[in-house]
């Protein structure tokens, strides 16, 4: 029985950017119905006929550049024919991973199955007119769920070697607590003209009073004592030393300004724990509470705002994409050497889903490895290096790369590198070259492969993510790949992993005007990274227990829950998780890599690269929307979703399909709808 009349059947509003190969006009006509980019199906109509066109079904995106894949469409002549059936299409791609978008231009029509047989001329017409010179967007996370389950994971996102699993000093807090994080030992630098000096290589404002032999630290905006810098025994105060009173009268210290003159705390300050190694500060908000995973034998402590699972008689945290165990929160943890595969039975729609994107063998941890092998291409003139200011702190200063031929500047935070007398700098994703240390830069149109060898075991280790893609002669144009390696995030073979887990020593430079110079280099540890399914990235967890809160590449704070509280981060001390800080002042530079502004001892300003912003995330849950739309299989036929089950288009009617034979379909379907939700996620979050 014919179909005679075609209801659009509208998608809901999802705030999200749909995919299709169309553009808003067609080139015989004009298209006479509105499109609603949040919509499927769409509906065209033009004088010879209407054309409804449904979500695609990728089958190759192998270079994430040419897309080929299979649609569901619905054409109705004008005559009132109707021909139901699946075009096969190859579109190029360009992926917009600040808008987590993929713009679509130059779609082809290459193939098509219809259950009725060859269409007629005026069909493919119709078919082909909605895809000549079309150019829309689609959601990268709809694109990326929908590829096909054997998809291979590019080279790009092989396994990282000599990657440490170590555990991290682990510290569990049964109250709220916070993180002192000193880079080593303290390095105490003199404020000119006062007997007092501060601890240069943390990120908390910690000042020592020469003459009484007393520490002070300001936390929260109040003022805590002691005569030790050690964990513990700190009281509040207001009876400061006239050296920290004076402070007001210095424009480098504006955190400790507006905390003078001091006052009592309104609310008592929070105790803090001192480290000077990597170390995470666990909360448990009193003792762990334990919530059964439905369907699985797993159980959650509910009561943290970290991922701390019991299964039987071990405790399994997972932080940085690094798993550890134990059987005494209080004891000594482990490095998860296999995870048991119960954790790959966690609910896709449970409030700790997001962690499948760590669990090897899942689907996350799959479409997590796909996205970070998704090369970031960006093009530069060659002249780009022109006015490229490279910083030192007192003359260049190199030091050998253990294992290679290479050398590293240390004085400087960025990342420069000697070899054969000739340097290469690696910033904004490029690499420039210059036969001085200092510059003229220019953008580098060859790049030495011994840089490709630098081991995880060197803070450099991040470069070697960066890669020459092609240079134009004619234009001057150079086009350089970056993965997420260079930020940070790499591959152990399963899933992703922040950090290489080394601890990279940060370094404090003496200056010849008395002033010491510090910057560190990326921690794996001390913030609560955790991989954000949202922005397909690692971003951290705020709450109690951090010295600052952080983003990667900025600042997301979080609502209150009952265990944790975002704050916002000192203005004297502002890191994230790249170990990029975005005030320093006349005492040096303080980053690696660095997107803020730096003073060196020279009394110039600089400017670091701009910053990546992953998102964060407290909790994800991945939805369902189940809607009814038209899907295309393997075999090129197509098929529909209804309340009683699958049904198949097939000689000019739908026909009920048995369960058997839908697994293909319903793994679609649920692909489909765990796009939508991520990319709705995604635009909730962004828009906090």
């Amino acid at each position: 029985m014919r179909q005679k009349s075609m209801p659009v059947r509208p998608f809901p509003v999802v705030c999200l950017v749909l995919l299709f190969l169309l553009s808003g006009q067609l080139q015989s006509a004009p298209v006479t119905t509105a499109i609603d980019a949040s919509t499927y199906p769409r509906e065209f109509h033009t004088a010879a006929g209407t054309t409804r066109v449904h979500h695609p079904v990728i089958t190759e995106w192998s270079d994430f550049r040419r897309l080929a894949g299979r649609m569901p469409l619905e054409i109705e002549t004008a005559a009132g024919d109707i021909w139901i059936g699946s075009a096969t299409f190859e579109v190029d791609t360009e992926i917009h991973f600040e808008h987590r978008t993929v713009s679509l231009h130059n779609a082809q029509l290459v193939g098509w199955s219809f259950d009725r047989g060859t269409p007629p001329a005026e069909v493919l017409a119709l078919a082909r007119e909605a895809l000549d010179d079309g150019s829309d967007k689609v959601a990268l996370d709809y694109l990326l769920r929908t590829l096909p389950p054997d998809f291979e994971i590019p080279d790009a996102a092989k396994i990282s070697p000599q990657l440490n699993f170590t555990p991290p000093r682990i510290v569990i807090s049964n109250r709220p607590m916070r993180l002192m994080l000193i880079d080593g030992a303290p390095s105490l630098q003199v404020i000119e003209g006062a007997n007092l000096e501060y601890v240069v290589n943390t990120d908390w404002d910690i000042f020592h009073h020469k003459d009484s032999d007393h520490w002070y630290i300001l936390s929260n905006g109040s003022w805590q004592s002691n005569n030790m810098l050690s964990s513990g025994d700190w009281f509040s105060t207001i009876d400061l030393p006239q050296e920290i009173i004076n402070l007001q009268q210095n424009s480098n210290w504006p955190q400790v300004i507006e905390a003078l003159p001091p006052r009592p705390p309104e609310t008592p300050p929070l105790p803090f724990t001192i480290s000077y190694e990597p170390t995470e500060l666990i909360i448990v908000d009193g003792e762990a509470q334990l919530e059964e995973i439905p369907g699985t034998v797993l159980r959650f402590v509910k009561n943290t705002g970290s991922d701390l699972f019991l299964l039987a008689d071990q405790y399994y945290l997972l932080v940085s994409g690094r798993w550890f165990r134990t059987k005494n929160l209080k004891r000594k943890w482990y490095a998860v050497k296999k995870l048991p595969a119960v954790f790959r039975e966690i609910p896709p729609d449970h409030q700790k889903s997001y962690v499948l994107a760590s669990v090897p063998g899942t689907r996350e941890a799959q479409l997590a490895l796909i996205e970070a092998a998704i090369p970031r291409t960006s093009i530069f003139s060659i002249s780009a290096g022109d006015g490229l200011e490279v910083p030192y702190a007192g003359p260049p200063s190199f030091v050998q790369i253990q294992g290679t031929m290479l050398e590293r500047a240390e004085n400087t935070p960025f990342q420069v590198i000697m070899h054969n007398n000739f340097y290469y700098l690696c910033h904004d994703g490029a690499w420039f070259s210059s036969s001085r240390a200092q510059g003229p830069w220019r953008v580098a149109t060859e790049v030495p492969e011994a840089i490709y060898t630098i081991p995880a075991t060197d803070p450099f280790y991040n470069v070697t993510f960066v890669r020459l893609k092609s240079f134009d002669d004619s234009s001057g144009d150079v086009a350089y790949d970056q993965s997420v390696g260079y930020h940070g995030v790499y591959s152990n073979g399963y899933s992703l992993v922040y950090g290489s887990g080394w601890y990279y020593p940060g370094h404090v430079h003496a200056g010849a005007y008395g002033y010491n110079s510090y910057w560190r280099y990326p921690y794996t540890y001390g913030y609560g990274a955790r991989y954000n399914p949202v922005y397909g990235g690692y971003g951290y967890r705020g709450g109690y227990g951090y010295g600052r809160y952080y983003g990667y590449g900025g600042y997301y704070g979080h609502s209150s829950s009952a265990t944790y509280e975002v704050n916002k981060p000192d203005k004297d001390w502002v890191w994230d998780l790249e170990g990029n800080k975005r005030q320093v002042y006349d005492q040096g530079p303080r980053n690696h890599v660095g997107s803020g502004q730096y003073v060196l001892p020279d009394g110039k300003l600089y400017q670091g690269e701009k910053a990546v912003n992953r998102g964060s995330i407290d909790s994800y849950v991945a939805g369902n929307n189940g809607q009814d739309d038209l899907y295309s299989g393997p075999d090129g036929q197509v098929y529909r979703k209804t309340q009683g089950g699958w049904q198949q288009h097939k000689d000019g009617g739908w026909r009920d399909l048995a369960d058997t034979d839908s697994e293909y379909l319903e793994q679609q379907y649920r692909a489909r709808q765990a796009g939508y939700k991520n990319y709705d996620e995604y635009l909730r979050q962004r828009n906090q």
